[in-house]
């Protein structure tokens, strides 16, 4: 009866171009000499993992990521029945506040995740058998972010526009809300140069950067959950695993080139990571010139390994 009720109580998801270019500027600051030209035309993914897996503060390291379990969590999985259900699991779990301090003006989210670093720029492969490991603080009303700039100092900036936790908890917080605001925010946001991609797949991926880099209250992520399953093209993923070796159920978008994973642990439904590829074979120009990325490239991994609220940027909970 409980699995019958947890189907029928479901309910019927950040534009951040500013931000990115903020971050590009950075990102051409803190590298070395004779970098790749971040910017080009190239799926979403490449831009993103491009700025993440160039971040002086980043540590590479080899395949030593610690499982959860001796078979990475895969004898934890609990099977769901829909992906209404598993938003409905996810929504009631969410309502327990995940943070040792309750975010208040003035703290900061620190934020901790491992990515599958790109193979080789502007290529949008990331490989699987390295891990690159960063830490940033973005401010809990969601307007900046802090970076290391290589030099052992933060630099701050702004967000930018676009969809934050302070806009998400405004009342009334309903699935139907949360999504529309993101609606919006994407719809009123240009695409990168290159992406060609169904808004659906932009509002999956900003509801997945929101969870990781932003501290919400629990009725806004659990309406969140609960809008997961509205979004034409998501489905449910039994077994999906993180970039930290985490077996977990996910929220699969599948679009016309990309699919994208937001990975929850099968427990205690909380955001562990990302996975994408790509599902058919597609033809890119750039400044470079042309090139082909084959069905099945995988595109992003991440995981989310920690986060707590702090008083300042530099500061670890």
């Amino acid at each position: 009866m409980d699995e019958i009720k947890d189907f029928r109580g479901s309910a019927p998801v950040i534009t951040r171009q500013a931000e990115d270019a903020a971050r590009a500027r950075l990102l051409r600051a803190m590298r070395e000499p004779a970098p790749a030209p971040r910017r080009r035309l190239m799926p979403r993914p490449v831009w993103r993992l491009a700025f993440a897996a160039s971040l002086s503060v980043a540590v590479a390291v080899g395949g030593g990521i610690a499982l959860t379990g001796d078979d990475g969590g895969r004898s934890a999985l609990i099977p769901v029945a829909s992906v209404q259900q598993l938003g409905e699991r996810a929504a009631r779990a969410a309502a327990t506040n995940p943070y040792e301090t309750v975010p208040s003006p003035g703290k900061w989210l620190y934020v901790k995740e491992t990515i599958a670093p790109l193979r080789e720029e502007p290529e949008p492969e990331v490989d699987r058998n390295k891990r690159t490991t960063l830490e940033l603080w973005n401010s809990v009303d969601g307007r900046q972010t802090a970076l290391d700039d290589g030099k052992g100092r933060l630099v701050i900036h702004e967000a930018g526009p676009g969809v934050t936790a302070a806009d998400l908890a405004e009342a009334p917080v309903t699935p139907e809300r949360v999504l529309a605001r993101i609606r919006t925010a994407v719809a009123e946001t240009p695409a990168p140069p290159g992406d060609d991609g169904p808004d659906e797949q932009r509002i999956v991926e900003t509801i997945s950067r929101v969870m990781n880099e932003q501290a919400l209250e629990p009725e806004v992520r659990a309406a969140l959950f609960r809008a997961l399953p509205m979004i034409e093209g998501v489905s449910v993923k039994q077994d999906a695993v993180d970039a930290a070796g985490r077996h977990g159920v996910a929220f699969s978008y599948v679009g016309r080139w990309e699919r994208f994973e937001i990975i929850l642990s099968p427990k205690e439904y909380t955001y562990l990571g990302t996975y994408g590829e790509t599902v058919a074979t597609r033809t890119y120009t750039t400044p470079a010139g042309t090139r082909e990325v084959k069905a099945g490239t995988p595109v992003v991994w991440t995981a989310h390994l920690r986060a707590g609220i702090v008083g300042k940027p530099g500061e670890r909970p």
